[in-house]
């Protein structure tokens, strides 16, 4: 076998050195080309999955909502700690993670009073950890209300971004005001009164049967649609100014009273209290094993909330 020179082999070692540190660069160069082509086609250019913390302020400082993640939810924590609308929440992730940057629309900071990507504009911020990865304001409605200005804080450039999207960083109540969040198919018995009827109803290996004030077999048909409006029942507002007791909630008899009981063994209750002064035409509702005050409108009440024997 013949033999190889020391000069043959450097060249040969140089070569493979080469060699590899050609994949290597390529591999880094088609990571960043990933990268970069993925954030030039997004205005927010984040990894939305990550972010913790949300801070949106209002035109001109009108309102302030800081939104944190708990894990397995989020809330306002600037606002008691109250849980934000999962609907929400998922609305503004997708927005950070899909919004076209769109076309520039002007490089001219004087331009920025015209277009509300100022102190007229909302702004949003949002953190990763503890590391800010957002800054930016969106400004008014494009042409035709189909798109939106928009801006990076720390940038002149203001582009239009296809897509009304003011409505969804707008909002000025981030809170979830669903009265009472649970799984229908997880509900065992009800207990529904309305002034002078009491309807018991208990869930068994062979469907749901009426217990009181006559025994009678129902059906999931019937029970099915009337727990999916009550999980997705929500409040015209939340009350920190009234109690329970002051709302007709507590400390007195109630004309309308649901519980219902779950597979854990857990019982919750809803009810209604006192009518609100006029003009209004809401009620005050609130739960049994909750301490705020909602309220809730008087069709609602009146259409879903009062049931009568034979009902079921």
């Amino acid at each position: 076998m013949p033999m190889v020179s020391p000069r043959i082999k450097t060249i040969i070692a140089l070569c493979g050195a080469l060699g590899v540190l050609l994949v290597a660069l390529g591999l880094a160069q088609a990571f960043t080309a990933n990268k970069n082509a993925r954030n030039d086609a997004t205005f927010f250019r984040v990894d939305a999955d990550k972010i913790d913390k949300i801070r949106i302020v209002g035109v001109n400082g009108l309102y302030e909502n800081v939104l944190e993640n708990r894990g397995d939810h989020w809330v306002v924590a600037n606002r008691g700690d109250y849980r934000v609308n999962p609907d929400y929440v998922a609305e503004l992730l997708t927005m950070f993670k899909e919004l076209p940057r769109g076309e520039l629309a002007s490089r001219n900071p004087e331009k920025h009073e015209e277009l509300q990507v100022d102190d007229l504009g909302v702004k949003i911020q949002a953190w990763e950890d503890s590391e800010q990865v957002i800054d930016a304001i969106i400004g008014k409605e494009g042409p035709g209300f189909v798109s939106t200005y928009v801006r990076h804080a720390g940038s002149d450039n203001a582009y239009l971004a296809s897509s009304n999207i003011r409505p969804v960083f707008n909002r000025t109540d981030w809170r979830d005001k669903r009265v009472w969040v649970f799984d229908p198919l997880k509900v065992t018995s009800i207990d529904w009164r309305y002034n002078d009827a009491e309807i018991s109803l208990i869930k068994t290996g062979d469907g749901w049967k009426q217990a009181e004030p006559f025994s009678k077999d129902s059906s999931d048909a019937v029970i099915g649609p009337v727990l999916a409006s009550l999980a997705d029942l929500f409040a015209a507002d939340i009350r920190e100014d009234v109690s329970k007791e002051d709302a007709g909630i507590a400390g007195k008899p109630q004309a309308i009273r649901i519980e219902l009981g779950f597979e854990t063994g857990e019982r919750d209750a809803l009810i209604v209290g006192d009518k609100l002064p006029a003009p209004s035409e809401e009620y005050y509702i609130g739960r049994e094993n909750a301490d705020l005050v909602w309220t809730i409108d008087s069709w609602t009440v009146e259409n879903t909330l009062k049931k009568e024997i034979g009902d079921f």
